[in-house]
């Protein structure tokens, strides 16, 4: 039986949530101290530099940001050389964003902090309840895309 829900801070979507803007909140700090970027700017360079080039389209779902966010974020990383757009080799009307030296320099900077952040938040996990948060997160991620598809 699922327990009853009296408050929505008792939702376990709501506490990841709140997790995640905490988390987030601090990886922003650190990325704004360390490499001067914004937190979608972080996460654009994060999403380019792990892969590859990619369209706005791709860069917004990996990046996990709405289109303008990403685009906002790919314009100041233009503006500072850190990213550049050309055109898609293989689709003339849109455009491939990708690092220029300088931004692989930079990501190299934003990957170790992420990983840094990530790895202080979940040593409060032993191996074997890592292994079952991520499993339970696989299977819970399967299902949202699927409603996402229904809807």
């Amino acid at each position: 039986m699922r327990p009853s829900h009296k408050s929505l801070d008792q939702f376990l979507t709501y506490k990841m949530h709140r997790l995640m803007k905490q988390h987030d909140r601090r990886v922003s700090q650190s990325y704004a101290h360390g490499a001067q970027l914004s937190l979608a700017e972080s996460r654009v360079l994060a999403a380019v530099g792990t892969a590859g080039a990619l369209s706005n389209s791709e860069l917004a779902r990996r990046a996990n940001l709405d289109k303008s966010q990403a685009s906002r974020g790919a314009d100041g990383l233009v503006a500072r050389g850190l990213v550049r757009r050309a055109p898609d080799e293989h689709d003339g009307r849109a455009v491939k964003v990708t690092l220029t030296p300088e931004g692989e320099r930079v990501w190299r900077v934003v990957i170790d902090a992420a990983r840094s952040h990530y790895e202080q938040l979940f040593e409060a996990l032993t191996d074997d309840e890592m292994r079952v948060y991520e499993r339970l997160l696989d299977k819970l991620l399967l299902r949202s895309d699927e409603l996402d598809e229904q809807a």
